[in-house]
């Protein structure tokens, strides 16, 4: 007789327990410091460079906010140069207000030495291969748009939206405008 009661024991400690852990974990929790937060409104957009999309940028929204300091709202290209920015929690986008714009798509060089000629032996390609060990991050879109101050990028986020931007990024000219 007493299996069966430790039995039911353990069980119901361990639905307590999945129902706790499900709880806390399946969704977010609004608290007062969340809803002391500036408001934040969906925000997404395309980059293109050269008229072709661009995937894997980084594209910051930077804003002053309400308080005095600045707030910044990030996103990440996709494939096809598609972008949803983020303050807070994933997909929540940016404050509303004028924002200055930095877009930046780097990687690492350095993988194959580039002498701009062949290498006459194997001793000269490992030579120069070891001498560029070190990869250094290099700009896959113009450096001036990895700036806030240089891109010349701007956007304005409302209450009301959509808030649907495209960038389009060339490698020459003045500095290009988001278009709505």
């Amino acid at each position: 007789m007493r299996c069966p009661r430790v039995f039911r024991l353990v069980l119901g400690l361990l639905c307590c327990h999945a129902a706790c852990v499900v709880a806390g974990c399946s969704r977010y929790v609004e608290d007062k410091w969340s809803r002391a937060r500036p408001r934040t409104y969906a925000t997404r957009g395309v980059v293109q460079h050269e008229g072709r999309p661009v995937d894997g940028a980084v594209v910051t929204f930077l804003a002053r906010a309400e308080a005095g300091g600045e707030l910044s709202a990030v996103g990440l290209t996709d494939s096809s140069g598609r972008f949803e920015l983020k303050t807070y929690r994933p997909g929540d986008g940016a404050i509303a207000g004028s924002h200055r714009v930095s877009i930046e798509k780097r990687s690492l060089g350095g993988a194959e030495p580039d002498s701009g000629t062949p290498f006459a032996t194997q001793q000269e390609y490992e030579a120069a291969r070891a001498a560029e060990a070190r990869p250094k991050p290099v700009s896959r879109i113009p450096p001036r748009y990895g700036s806030f101050e240089s891109s010349g990028l701007t956007a304005e986020v409302t209450a009301k939206g959509p808030n649907d931007f495209v960038f389009k990024l060339d490698d020459s000219g003045p500095p290009a405008k988001a278009a709505r």
